[in-house]
């Protein structure tokens, strides 16, 4: 049975606690939950104490003082706590799942509960989030994300870097960008798959504020090629350090990258497409690539759009497989040192080592900037170049009338001869030097297999 008085300054004065006990708890008679415990050392604080879906909670309110302390007031307060003790608790309990949503666990759940996101989307938002995000906001609760972390964050990715060969980067606006996209991206999922009922773990975006203060940076194409007077010295010097020996007796991939960078000069594929190609894709009588289109079985090989296409190649870009194959064991025709396909970083380390002969920055996208503008140099019809370099054109660029056209291969094949020939002529290369010897053992074309690859 609980001791229970009447609260007045002279009968809590007068408690104690008992002998060989630590503490009392003594409740009030006139206000419902208003308790006051008393120590062994003397003590007295007041509490308000209710059960609550079988459990009982207590809320510390404040010391007694026989001085200050005034009863009619504790009652109010006591009352008052008292009767939003269940909402105090939910809002409390709310806070505490709230806290276990931080963006790292959001991230994880966005890619594990999305399942239209394919492998390489996964493994791109993987490195964003690991290079730009987490070394700022991956312990942090998402709630205690405002809009000035989210702009803070935004100017600290944009700041230049050091690179690899010692200068300083140009600002990164496109990784800033990606990276707050992401972290926005997060936040829309969060929002939606923590609410329960009207209950939200998550209530709003701040990345929002990017779009409200106008401070995306504008997302414009690098104007980069490499130029007619360039492409001697680029073309060359890709196939000098082919032939680079090692300075210690340890293996490179001094051969099959430079066999990737010329693909990629002559062919127009995106970077990131050499690493998919594999030897069964290769269709040697037509002397062109099939990548199929997407499944889950072959997902991480697959291009971007996610849809068949058949790469028609010219000579060059033909014999830079076949040099590529005589040096590798992988199933992958580009591939790298112990590794079964070629990696980011061995061909932007290759392109590094050749920009000082060149004299400019050579990324990795421009050689497939450069086969677009070469071909828009030598005259091709921007619906062929549309076909020759794998894109859509979907925007306000399309041509309305594209849809009406159709790509015949004899005609894809003397566009993709047209840019080949052109990168001659601007290059001053020899075609027998640059596709390794094999242009004379290449076969005659199966103009049957062509047709059917049309059809």
């Amino acid at each position: 049975m609980a001791n229970k008085i009447n609260f007045t300054k002279a009968a809590l004065d007068d408690l104690t606690c008992p002998e060989g006990k630590a503490d009392i708890m003594v409740y009030d008679t006139e206000a419902k939950g208003l308790a006051i415990r008393v120590t062994k050392a003397g003590g007295k604080t007041f509490f308000v104490v209710r059960k609550i879906k079988g459990r009982d909670h207590r809320i510390k309110l404040h010391a007694y003082d026989k001085r200050t302390t005034k009863i009619p007031m504790v009652r109010e307060r006591a009352l008052a706590v008292y009767i939003g003790l269940e909402a105090m608790l939910e809002e409390k309990n709310i806070k505490a799942l709230q806290d276990e949503v931080t963006v790292e666990s959001a991230l994880e759940d966005m890619l594990s509960t999305k399942v239209k996101l394919t492998e390489c989307t996964i493994k791109d938002y993987r490195k964003t989030f690991k290079n730009h995000i987490a070394p700022h906001l991956a312990g942090r609760p998402l709630r205690t994300i405002v809009s000035k972390d989210v702009t803070a964050l935004h100017i600290k990715i944009t700041k230049p870097v050091i690179k690899k060969d010692g200068t300083l980067s140009a600002p990164r606006e496109r990784s800033a960008n990606k990276a707050l996209s992401l972290l926005g991206s997060i936040f829309v999922f969060a929002i939606e798959f923590y609410a329960n009922g009207s209950v939200r773990l998550v209530e709003h975006n701040p990345v929002n504020i990017m779009k409200t203060l106008k401070l995306w940076h504008e997302n414009k194409r690098s104007k980069i090629r490499i130029n007619p007077n360039e492409l001697e010295d680029f073309i060359s010097e890709c196939l000098a350090v082919a032939e680079q020996q090692p300075m210690r007796d340890v293996p490179t991939s001094f051969k099959t990258v430079s066999a990737a960078v010329l693909f990629m000069l002559f062919a127009g594929v995106r970077p990131g497409e050499i690493a998919k190609i594999r030897r069964t894709d290769i269709h040697h009588s037509t002397r062109s690539i099939i990548f199929s289109a997407r499944t889950k079985l072959n997902e991480i090989d697959s291009l971007k759009n996610g849809e068949e296409f058949h790469l028609v190649l010219s000579d060059s870009a033909y014999c830079q497989l076949l040099y590529a194959m005589q040096h590798s064991t992988s199933e992958y025709v580009f591939s790298g040192v112990m590794q079964e396909r070629i990696s980011e970083s061995s061909v932007r380390d290759f392109l590094i080592r050749i920009q000082d002969k060149v004299g400019k920055s050579l990324p990795r996208k421009i050689m497939r900037a450069s086969f677009i503008s070469t071909a828009q140099q030598a005259g091709i019809d921007q619906f062929y170049i549309k076909v020759l370099s794998n894109h859509d054109g979907a925007g306000q660029t399309v041509d309305v009338t594209d849809g009406y056209k159709t790509a015949y291969l004899s005609e894809i094949r003397k566009a993709i001869a047209k840019v080949e020939s052109n990168i001659y002529e601007m290059s001053g290369a020899d075609k027998k030097v640059v596709c390794r010897g094999l242009l004379d053992t290449l076969v005659p074309l199966d103009v049957a297999a062509d047709r059917k690859l049309t059809q």
